[in-house]
């Protein structure tokens, strides 16, 4: 082998190499800057808890386990071997997400060869939002991680039996660390039995079976009730509950404090908020549906692995976007599930390229078409708050002073001719600029075709168009226009761990070891930092957990909160720390018996330190309990 043959094995290896460095890069430059939330709170210092045994999942009067015990378990691992804080939590997630690119590299190589493999990890690398999401602590990175290992060992024809095995039980490990993950596991048993047959898929199901079952007997039957009870339909429930003598979670707990109403604009705006952060694999699922039904799915057992993949990529994100619109108070939270199993559609990707060049059919021809353009229109959509006020601005050409800028900016035209308001403007016009944009891909594709008619005069026009289409996916991903940035917020120039451990330090100077603190308004990350510190477990969750009406014995068992129980919490606690906003909704109007046995800290101390301005109110009891 020549010198020059051997690089150019090597090449592809190197160039996986080189966006894996800079993927890593990212990350960690992104780790100290975006913006922290609850959740990863919530699972750093419960996972913290469960591993130390200051409290057991599922435990009453406990924090409420509202995801699958490994969920806590694994991300809360890094605060047991590192120092506990953000910081280590981010750093784990990050390393997760090493192991994660890894695996999807071998997954890739394994099904379409070297190039596609190192074409997998740029994508990754060149997409911002998708960095952002694995660099915080948080299930993402955990069940992708274990996606991605799981299509390893049982994605495509030939694999042996272990292989099969062990690619089942990661897809059931998957659903023990997020329960919106069993669809995929059952999808993923069945898939086995397709592609392999009964005999040889027979101990791949039984193994994972049995790992759920035991994992969920390890907490039965409480696990069912706070896990699997609001996933499943009251008939089923009952069925259940029936069959295995225990009883279901009941009584009257009230109504969520945070109910919030979105306009159909803007659930389809978030909606495509996702389609622009994951745009390749989601559009890559969509065309290989139209591709691929209903004749080669069943006639070609070659497309099993692609039929696999992209029904688990639609069917998730169906699921996901239906549960945001049910629980509306997570609306804006619907781009960050895609990241749950982004690798399914990663790996799509290098399947089915092929069968797009190979598509003939009118009607699929029209289908691409149509879905091109709805979905650059959606894209226009989700953009309008970037892109409003630079098309609201342009200046309309005067036919009267024959000049390309007019004296009439556009909204203004709309506005006083029209008598659209300005707020409406701010939808529509984006919208409308994503139409033309899919109109515009069908130009380019058609003077594509004219202009290499001998290379691509074979090419039926939806093929060449999905082929712009992912050309420019790929080359927009860097940019604002897709996946320059998720829907969270970042902080360039701060570092937010660093800022949270000396906020803890200030904090230590004035809370005493052990003492107890009622903590309203503001993230739990802060109590990482204070593991002497003892709080109300149900107060983790903030608002999100919090209750109006209902009974309130019901609310506390369930782990929920209330006024009731607030108002007992304040008068048990030690100290209290409010936000500005809190204070004036539960302690100002408190009586004025309970507010007199308090007295306010000095000091500015701000529990939440990324936000500026957000300063906490102390109080610390001035008489004895």
């Amino acid at each position: 082998m020549t010198k020059h043959n051997k690089f150019t094995d090597l090449l592809p290896f190197l160039i996986a190499i080189t966006f894996l460095v800079i993927y890593l890069v990212q990350a960690v430059q992104f780790m100290k800057t975006i913006e922290p939330v609850m959740d990863e709170g919530t699972y750093l210092l419960k996972g913290k808890w469960y591993w130390e045994g200051t409290y057991q999942p599922f435990e009453e009067h406990g924090p409420i386990t509202n995801k699958p015990p490994l969920a806590f378990y694994t991300l809360g691992l890094s605060q047991i071997l590192f120092e506990p804080g953000l910081l280590s939590g981010r750093y784990f997630a990050v390393f997760l997400s090493v192991l994660l690119l890894i695996g999807q590299w071998l997954t890739v190589r394994r099904l379409a060869g070297n190039w596609w493999a190192s074409f997998s990890i740029a994508l990754y690398a060149i997409s911002p939002a998708w960095i952002i999401y694995y660099s915080r602590a948080m299930t993402q990175v955990v069940t992708s991680l274990c996606i991605v290992w799981s299509l390893y060992f049982f994605l495509g024809r030939g694999r042996t039996q272990l292989q099969l095995t062990l690619g089942a039980v990661l897809a059931a490990m998957t659903v023990m660390v997020r329960q919106n993950m069993l669809p995929l596991f059952i999808l993923t048993l069945l898939y086995i039995l397709w592609e392999n047959g009964w005999r040889k898929s027979m101990v791949p199901a039984i193994s994972s079976l049995l790992l759920f079952i035991r994992m969920n007997a390890l907490y039965w039957p409480v696990i069912y009730q706070f896990i699997w009870q609001p996933v499943f339909p009251s008939f089923f429930n009952k069925f259940i509950a029936g069959i295995l003598h225990f009883d279901l979670l009941t009584g009257d707990i009230g109504k969520p404090f945070l109910i919030r109403k979105y306009h159909l604009a803007y659930e389809t705006q978030v909606f495509f908020d996702g389609v622009r952060y994951f745009f390749l694999p989601f559009i890559t699922s969509i065309f290989s549906l139209v591709v691929l039904f209903p004749r080669k799915v069943f006639s070609e057992t070659e497309h099993r692995k692609s039929v696999y993949l992209a029904i688990n990529f639609i069917l998730l994100t169906i699921l996901h976007y239906a549960y945001a619109l049910y629980e509306n108070n997570v609306l804006y939270s619907f781009p960050a599930y895609f990241a749950f199993y982004l690798p399914i559609g990663v790996t799509l990707i290098p399947l089915i390229y092929k069968d797009f060049l190979k598509m003939s059919s009118k009607t699929r021809n029209w289908l691409v078409s149509i879905i091109t353009i709805a979905t650059t229109t959606g894209i226009g959509l989700s953009l309008y708050r970037d892109i409003s006020s630079f098309f609201m601005n342009w200046n309309l050409p005067s036919l009267s002073q024959r000049t390309l800028s007019g004296p009439y900016e556009l909204w203004d035209v709309l506005l006083n001719r029209f008598g659209i308001s300005i707020h409406l403007q701010e939808f529509i016009i984006p919208t409308i600029v994503g139409f033309l944009a899919g109109l515009l891909l069908w130009v380019i594709t058609i003077a594509m075709r004219s202009l290499f008619h001998k290379k691509l005069g074979n090419f039926s026009f939806g093929s060449v168009l999905m082929l712009v289409v992912l050309t420019l996916g790929c080359l927009l991903s860097p940019t604002l226009i897709l996946a320059a940035k998720g829907s969270i917020a970042t902080y360039p120039g701060t570092d937010i761990p660093a800022r949270y451990s000396e906020a803890a330090d200030q904090m230590k100077s004035i809370i005493p070891e052990n003492a107890l603190v009622y903590w309203d308004g503001y993230t739990p990350i802060l109590f990482l930092y204070l593991p002497e510190i003892r709080t109300f477990p149900a107060q983790l969750n903030m608002e999100f957990y919090y209750r109006i009406g209902g009974d309130t014995a019901i609310i506390e068992k369930q782990g929920f909160w209330d006024e009731e129980l607030a108002t007992r919490w304040i008068t048990e606690a030690d100290l209290l720390v409010f936000s500005e906003e809190t204070y004036q909704k539960r302690f100002a109007v408190l009586d004025a018996s309970i507010q007199s046995n308090f007295r306010e800290l000095p000091g500015s101390i701000n529990p939440d330190p990324y936000q500026e301005g957000n300063t906490a109110i102390i109080l610390e009891r001035i008489t004895a309990k």
